[in-house]
């Protein structure tokens, strides 16, 4: 064995056995630490009932697709009577026509907002500093989720990077090539526009509302005028039955400026309720959002359940794809301090009574903080610090646990 490779396995050796020997130190410290600190925060718990209901709208179902067919407005998109909500195309050539012109109506939207800008045409050195500037700009503001400028910095960047490929040198012969390079695109435009006028029909709608590209089934078996006599047994089975989508259907227009939600509670839970009286109701799955909604019925007990129904003005555009969802019905909220259950500790006083309390680490002394439990979950307690005590447990104080004796000012190495 050569003595290069000796020395290279007695070096590899030594540092895995220094590696092993630090290891075990820890873990031997970490098991004999008599202490365990533990760091406190803000908890919030709530009192609530889980949901299982459907969403009810005034809703019409859009007819009128077709393999050859275009869906204009977004999901959730408000659109305003008489205004077209679908192209349809006679053939596969007017439809291929139909996206070329949305194509060219981009690119000649990119050109005029370049030529507006001209007056910061530069060098190329300068061009790539406006680029680079620009490219950090949208970065930020994606990543701290500030879309209110996208679409104006999205042009702005787009317009730097015509000027940059073209190769031009000077802000007049950038200026006379984008005048030309529109004006192609401009006669290219008219040109389809004018050939696929005649194989293409729009498809409008009678009344202003909201859109959506899902229709259900649900839109003529669910309606808010049913709401006032639908029962219990009636909710089941439509929770528990299917329905096809409309092969024909464009989507759907949601002409109701309220939605509903309908679900059964037990008895039990059915006696916290009020009519009229709003509750936050938190659901769940693509619609996750908390929405503060009004009781509007409290229906008759129906074998140990009753039917309660809510209604909200807000979130409309984005509640638009949920039908049957879950939900948490919130009746009360609480928010305190999270330690373990097993900081919990009660110290006798002088007079015989008892406090309820937790000892927290300040300096290197334990400190002794009464409090009250305010909720109490699975391994932890929801804690709030008592009024008359000026050493209140807060947010990030530090917890001991320990199976040792603790008491107040006893010092923690």
């Amino acid at each position: 064995m050569k003595q290069g490779t000796l020395v290279t396995r007695v070096v590899i050796l030594t540092l895995f056995a220094a590696v092993l020997a630090y290891l075990g130190f820890y873990v031997w410290q970490g098991l004999s630490e008599p202490y365990q600190l533990v760091a406190t925060y803000t908890y919030q718990m709530d009192d609530g009932l889980a949901l299982d209901g459907v969403v009810v709208r005034q809703e019409a179902v859009i007819e009128g697709r077709s393999e050859l067919s275009e869906v204009l407005p977004q999901e959730g998109e408000k659109v305003a009577k008489g205004a077209a909500v679908a192209l349809v195309y006679d053939n596969a050539a007017a439809m291929q026509g139909s996206r070329e012109a949305k194509e060219l109506r981009l690119q000649l939207e990119q050109l005029h907002y370049a030529m507006r800008r001209n007056d910061s045409f530069g060098d190329a050195n300068k061009l790539d500093s406006q680029l680079v500037t620009t490219l950090a700009e949208l970065k930020t503001a994606a990543s701290n989720g500030d879309l209110s400028g996208l679409e104006e910095q999205g042009l702005d960047l787009r317009s730097l990077v015509l000027k940059r490929t073209g190769d031009l040198t000077t802000s007049a012969q950038s200026l006379t090539a984008l005048q030309e390079a529109a004006a192609g695109l401009e006669a290219r435009l008219k040109t389809l526009n004018t050939s696929t006028a005649r194989s293409t029909r729009q498809v409008t709608v009678e009344r202003s509302g909201v859109f959506s590209g899902l229709a259900d089934g649900y839109e003529g078996r669910l309606y808010p005028e049913m709401l006032d006599e639908l029962t219990v047994g009636q909710l089941d089975q439509l929770c528990q039955g299917s329905t096809e989508l409309t092969q024909t259907a464009i989507g759907k227009l949601i002409t109701g400026s309220t939605w509903y939600y309908a679900a059964a509670v037990d008895d039990a839970s059915a006696k916290r309720l009020e009519e009229g009286r709003r509750y936050t109701l938190a659901f769940s799955g693509d619609f996750d959002k908390e929405v503060a909604m009004r009781l509007e019925r409290l229906g008759s007990s129906e074998g140990g359940r009753r039917l309660v129904v809510f209604s909200s003005d807000r979130y409309l555009s984005e509640v638009t794809l949920a039908r049957q969802c879950a939900a948490t019905l919130v009746f009360e909220r609480f928010t305190g301090v999270r330690v373990p259950d097993k900081a919990l500790r009660v110290r006798t006083n002088d007079d015989g009574s008892t406090t309820l309390g937790v000892y927290t680490l300040v300096g290197r002394q334990a400190e002794f903080k009464s409090v009250e439990i305010v909720r109490e979950g699975e391994g932890f307690y929801l804690l709030r610090g008592t009024a008359d005590n000026r050493k209140v447990l807060r947010p990030g104080d530090t917890i001991i646990l320990s199976n040792q004796e603790l008491y107040h000012g006893k010092v923690i190495l």
